[in-house]
């Protein structure tokens, strides 16, 4: 069954579920696109339309389960168990699809995903100069982005044995 006039953030939401459905099922480099799209219901070129490649569509994915967090900025610095254990959590409500993509070995697209909760830009002015154009206040949550990065990877390596708390508590324990 073929979908039509559905919107934007619909057609994404199909696709994206359509890809993990998939990587239950099949390694992740033996799924095409058309596979993608036939199972969300939609043509080829409308996969197209809406993300550039497969790894788009994860990205998008784990987008989509950070944003379930929605951090407080202001957070970062005056309360930051407050402001990663969302993340934690988030992540563990969505175990399965964690470890599938972890699996495959694209746990590096959610370094992007973690600089936009961060709201990470390298550009951005955050404190002192410290060097042309790049602040201590970057280098700072350069360094924070990189470590609750670390420690994901070490979570889902032993399949995320310990609790959003947990985890909770060890970031917190090295910030």
């Amino acid at each position: 069954m073929r979908r039509k006039n559905l919107d934007h953030s619909l057609i994404r939401e199909y696709l994206t579920e359509a890809l993990m459905q998939l990587m239950e099922k099949k390694d992740y480099g033996d799924i095409s696109v058309g596979e993608i799209a036939e199972r969300a219901g939609v043509h080829r070129a409308t996969f197209y339309r809406h993300f550039s490649s497969k790894e788009d569509v994860l990205r998008c994915c784990l987008s989509e389960i950070i944003k379930e967090a929605e951090g407080d900025r202001s957070l970062l610095h005056e309360d930051f168990t407050s402001f990663i254990r969302p993340v934690f959590q988030a992540i563990y409500d969505k175990k399965e699809q964690m470890l599938s993509i972890h699996r495959t070995g694209l746990s590096s697209l959610l370094m992007d995903v973690l600089k936009d909760y961060f709201d990470f830009d390298d550009g951005e002015e955050d404190g002192d100069s410290f060097t042309d154009n790049v602040t201590i206040g970057q280098y700072r949550t350069a360094y924070q982005i990189g470590g609750i990065y670390s420690c994901l990877l070490l979570w889902f390596s032993h399949d995320m044995r310990e609790t959003p708390e947990k985890m909770t508590q060890i970031a917190a324990s090295i910030y």
